[in-house]
C-alpha cells in the first residue's frame, strides 16, 4: 500500500511539475501578447537594451579574431555582413520609431504569436522600404511559423 501511495504521488508531482513550467514558459514568452503588457518606457528601454545588444554580439565576434591569420575570410564575410544589415536596417533608426512599429504590428491579433525578434525584424523591414508585397508575404510565414 505505501508503494501504491509514493507512486500517485509521484505521478501528481511530476504532473504538477510539467504545468508549472509549461506555465512558466508561457508566461516568459517574448511576443506580441507580452510586448503589450509592457508600458511605454519598459518598451523603449526593451529596444535600447536589443540594440546594445546588438552591438555587443557584434563586438563579442571582432574581439576574438586573431589579426595575424590572413586566410579566414570567413571572419571578414561576417563583420561585413553585419555592417550591411545594421546600415540598412538599423542606422538612424530610433528605438522610438521601433516601439511604435511593434505597436502597430502588434495591434493585429494574428501578429501577436510572433515573438519580439521577428516582429522587430519585420518592423525594420518596413522602415527600411520593403514593398508592401513582399512584407506582407514575409509576415505572412512569421504567422506560419509561430509557436501555436
Amino acid at each position: 500500500m505505501k508503494n501504491h501511495l509514493k507512486i500517485f504521488l509521484f505521478l501528481v508531482f511530476i504532473i504538477l511539475q510539467q504545468n508549472l513550467f509549461a506555465a512558466y514558459s508561457e508566461d516568459n514568452r517574448r511576443d506580441g501578447n507580452w510586448w503589450l503588457t509592457l508600458t511605454r518606457s519598459s518598451k523603449l528601454d526593451y529596444i535600447v537594451g536589443y540594440f546594445d545588444g546588438m552591438l555587443l554580439g557584434k563586438n563579442f565576434c571582432v574581439w576574438g579574431i586573431d589579426d595575424s591569420d590572413k586566410k579566414n575570410n570567413c571572419d571578414y564575410e561576417a563583420i561585413t555582413s553585419f555592417s550591411d544589415y545594421y546600415k540598412k536596417y538599423f542606422l538612424n533608426v530610433t528605438n522610438f520609431q521601433i516601439v511604435d512599429g511593434l505597436d502597430e504590428f502588434y495591434s493585429d491579433y494574428r501578429n501577436r504569436r510572433i515573438e519580439i525578434l521577428g516582429g522587430i525584424w519585420l518592423v525594420v523591414n518596413g522602415i527600411a522600404g520593403t514593398p508592401k508585397d513582399k512584407l506582407d508575404s514575409m509576415i505572412e510565414s512569421w504567422r506560419k511559423n509561430a509557436i501555436q
